[in-house]
């Protein structure tokens, strides 16, 4: 009876760690930028953002600064099964701190924290997914926070370079119930660790209305550990289990691995009043091909799963319209495909679609203070989960809202 539930319970965590890995590339650090869905990154120049995107971009602030803001991003899904229809919908706030030093007009330092990936999913604890598929999954959140340094350098003949160093901290957490054990069997994995990454950036203006921006930033591997918490509801199946040696605490481990990608940046303004941007992105996703994964529940064993992602292109479009001195309005448009092969490939963790972003924004500036706002509403194409070993297939409706306010002080 043992080794039969210990097989059990370790066949559902294969599917219960592997969305602690994969997450999702976050760009909500900006406010000028989601108004424009993202398009120009980093060349526009209306904020202190460039240290995420592009650290070359730091050298069109004609003034140091400081920035600080929050993202409110919508969490919408409607999964329906055979067995009915499960919803989620919540608010995940993403705030972030930037701040810009222009030494001189040559060199340009700056510094920030944010969170450039991240991942929430939450089922009822009786739910269709939760209680019928043979993963049991409930909840998975992922966190990785970035703590940037960067540095950059304008030559005379339009050129510059920049490059930043990345302290990265992630943190995760996945909950299910294990189907397979009566007694109210729950499962909560944690984990969390540190990592390191660096980018580099380049960006040449063609004149002041005209410039174009290429950046890298490099793959990190997050060497984590945490506990892993297995425990009962019945009593009486809680001791068993105990004597069994089922329940407890236990030690989990994970090094996954965050992509690298690739990202160009354009700058146009044809008009006084009127510029138009745009970005293409690579996001090199094939590195999670597999998800490593270990627990000692009830012995170290591997938890490799296999999620096969596919590298991805994000094409974005903006358009800049300056009112007068004080007001700018802006909106994009972007088509930003998911990594996720096919059906079988696609989790209840991670029910990732194809989206196509439609967004708006506008600054306000007055003195030494500029205040910003951006929208973007998420169009999900419907996917499905379908015939793998621990999903309950469904047909996803998925949609999202953000929210981004804003705030700059320039001296």
């Amino acid at each position: 009876m043992k080794n039969i539930y210990a097989v059990s319970a370790l066949a559902l965590l294969l599917g219960a760690t592997s969305a602690h890995a994969a997450g999702y590339q976050l760009n909500e650090f900006s406010a000028t930028g989601l108004g424009r869905a993202f398009a120009g990154a980093a060349v526009v120049g209306d904020d202190f953002s460039a240290i995420g995107f592009n650290p070359a971009g730091m050298t069109l602030a004609k003034r140091s600064g400081i920035q600080t803001g929050v993202t409110f991003t919508e969490i919408a899904a409607k999964a329906k099964s055979k067995y009915g229809t499960d919803k989620m919908d919540y608010f995940v706030p993403l705030p972030s701190l930037i701040g810009q030093y222009n030494i001189n007009n040559k060199w340009f330092i700056g510094g920030g924290v944010y969170v450039p990936y991240g991942l929430s999913t939450k089922y009822k604890h009786d739910s269709h997914v939760a209680t019928q598929s043979a993963g049991g999954v409930r909840k998975s959140e992922l966190e990785v926070i970035d703590t940037n340094l960067s540095l950059a350098y304008k030559f005379d003949n339009g050129l510059s370079l920049g490059a930043s160093a990345i302290l990265r901290h992630i943190s995760g957490q996945l909950t299910s119930n294990v189907n397979a054990m009566p007694g109210g069997v729950y499962s909560d994995f944690r984990v969390k660790g540190w990592s390191h990454s660096y980018q580099l950036g380049a960006m040449y203006e063609f004149n002041e209305n005209t410039r174009i921006g290429l950046a890298y930033r490099y793959k990190s591997t997050q060497h984590t550990h945490g506990k892993h918490y297995i425990t009962a509801d019945d009593p009486t199946y809680a001791a068993i289990y105990e004597a069994m040696g089922l329940t407890g605490k236990f030690k989990s481990m994970s090094d996954p691995e965050l992509p690298a990608s690739w990202v160009l940046s354009g700058y146009h303004k044809f008009a006084p009043k009127w510029a138009t941007s745009f970005t293409v992105k690579y996001v090199m996703w094939h590195r999670f091909y597999t998800f490593p994964g270990k627990t000692s529940w009830p012995a170290r064993q591997n938890l490799d799963v296999d999620y096969k992602w596919k590298d991805t292109w994000t094409f974005a479009l903006g358009q800049e319209y300056y009112m007068n001195d004080n007001w700018t309005l802006r909106a994009g448009i972007a088509w930003d495909p998911t990594p996720t092969p096919s059906n079988t490939y696609r989790t209840n963790r991670i029910p990732d679609t194809d989206r196509l972003w439609t967004s708006a924004g506008f600054s306000y500036m007055t003195g030494n203070h500029q205040f910003d706002f951006g929208y973007a509403h998420l169009f999900m194409m419907h996917g499905r989960v379908r015939n793998n070993s621990t999903d309950l297939n469904a047909k996803y409706h998925n949609h999202s809202n953000m929210f981004a306010f804003q705030y700059q002080y320039k001296f």
